[in-house]
């Protein structure tokens, strides 16, 4: 099933949300628009009577109720207690005294009853008054009544009444109106929705653009174009050009780990080729010379084996699938055990170590993992130091934990690589050279073991004067 576009989606969502609108609207004009305005004239009404009573009891006498309707524009009644008429104050500042008229009595009738259902000196309800021909209910007017007692003093009642007009006059003229209206409003909705559809999806289409670019192998694609419009696509912008230029780099790094293994692969397999054909063609019966031309392809076969181990571990450490068993370690004893494997090192003069281990340290983690981080950060060193041929190595308690530091002497490091050199497939300079010891592929794997182990590490270095490779270990201090 194919899917919609966003500018689809959002067009239909805009347009859907203005109908939505206009449905409200409509059920406000033409459904709630009668019953809001009975309310409104029913609660004024209340107003109104509740101030005319408060006029009749701070006078103390009813001669204020002429003007009072007057004021309001309103009829007034003064009905006794038993019913009858007494008084009628008018719209128009007239007052009318009747002498014993009886009220309405089915009106009367139905305050009585309210009144007897309530604690409160005050009613108010609607009566239906059929206006229309036929006594169609629907069609008459309503009216409002509020009807309060009076003081002791007068007894009786005070009656407030107003009609109610219907609103089907009025709600005709408005449906007609609000209809034109409505068509109006529905059609620029709909082209509304269109732009903003077209203007929200924009940015997202030349992403979507540079992904493509990016997909199809250029690292180079620009995100950055169209994308300012909003903080989230120049945020993803942002992002999506920082992704493509890691793997740019990750794919450069691809390359020059490519180069770097081929060259160093290359350079055993002739050896071992050339020595081969020396047995074959010129040694003889030289067992002398047999043995080391033997010796030279044996060294560069294992050569060979430690490069593909190295790359395989490496394979195994970034896919998770490398087995540990941490366990508590004597970690002054691993590192005089590591430097004690380069002894042949230092006694052929490649190298020369000067060291300062303190002694009872005590670390938990899975051995073989640390000896090998030892073992590529020391080698590093060796690969790497300066034409004395020393290297520092130091290991001791310090609050924060066991530290381990490896110092060459060697050209350093440039500052802007510093970052870089514990990145995958990173190699750093411009040119490559077979490694004194070890494969080139040290400090990656390092990184990943280090990881593992939850340690900090880092690297300080200082061109010309050489590079010092730092690890901080947790102290297992319950041992």
């Amino acid at each position: 099933m194919k899917k919609k576009s966003l500018r689809f989606k959002v067009s239909l969502v805009i347009s859907l949300f203005s109908l939505l609108v206009l449905g409200v609207l409509w059920v406000l004009q033409f459904v709630l628009l009668n019953p809001f305005h009975v309310r409104m004239e029913m609660t004024e009404l209340e107003r109104i009577g509740s101030r005319a009573l408060e006029s009749v009891t701070a006078d103390g006498t009813l001669s204020g109720l002429n003007e009072y309707a007057y004021e309001q524009n309103l009829r007034i009644l003064y009905v006794s207690d038993d019913g009858l008429l007494l008084n009628m104050y008018d719209g128009y500042g007239n007052s009318s005294p009747f002498n014993r008229i009886n009220f309405n009595s089915d009106e009367f009738k139905i305050i009585q009853d309210k009144f007897a259902e309530t604690k409160s000196g005050t009613i108010s309800y609607l009566v239906q008054e059929l206006n229309a021909p036929g006594g169609n209910n629907e069609e008459g007017s309503q009216k409002a009544v509020f009807v309060a007692r009076l003081p002791e003093s007068y007894g009786g009642y005070l009656y407030l009444s107003s009609v109610i007009p219907p609103m089907s006059a009025t709600s005709s003229v408005l449906q007609r109106q609000f209809f034109i209206i409505s068509l109006v409003v529905l059609l620029l909705g709909l082209g509304a929705a269109q732009l903003i559809a077209k203007w929200l999806s924009k940015p997202i289409v030349k992403l979507t653009a540079s992904a493509r670019q990016l997909g199809s192998g250029d690292f180079s694609a620009d995100f950055s174009k169209g994308t300012s419009d909003f903080a989230e696509t120049q945020e993803l912008a942002q992002t999506l050009g920082y992704a493509a230029g890691e793997l740019g780099r990750l794919e450069q790094y691809r390359k020059d780990l490519i180069a770097n293994i081929s060259h160093d692969l290359k350079t055993p397999l002739t050896v071992i080729r050339m020595r081969s054909e020396l047995i074959r063609d010129v040694c003889g019966d030289d067992k002398e010379a047999r043995d080391r031309h033997c010796g030279i392809i044996e060294k560069e076969a294992d050569w060979l084996s430690d490069m593909v181990g190295e790359v395989l571990e490496l394979s195994r450490l970034q896919d998770g699938s490398a087995v540990f068993t941490p366990r508590q370690l004597d970690f002054s004893a691993l590192a005089r055990d590591v430097l004690e494997s380069f002894a042949p090192l230092e006694e052929r003069g490649e190298c020369l170590f000067f060291t300062e281990i303190e002694d009872g340290l005590s670390v938990v983690g899975d051995a073989d993992g640390l000896r090998r981080v030892l073992i590529n950060l020391i080698g590093n060193a060796v690969n790497h130091t300066g034409e004395d041929k020393a290297v520092g190595v130091c290991l001791r308690r310090e609050p924060e934990g066991i530290y381990f530091a490896v110092r060459d002497t060697g050209e350093g490091i440039a500052p802007e690589e510093l970052k870089n050199i514990w990145e995958r497939y990173y190699k750093s300079g411009k040119t490559h050279k077979r490694a004194v010891t070890g494969t080139g592929l040290g400090l990656a794997i390092v990184r990943e073991l280090l990881e593992r182990h939850g340690a900090r590490y880092g690297v300080q270095s200082e061109q010309g004067k050489g590079s010092t490779f730092w690890v901080l270990l947790p102290e297992n201090k319950d041992q």
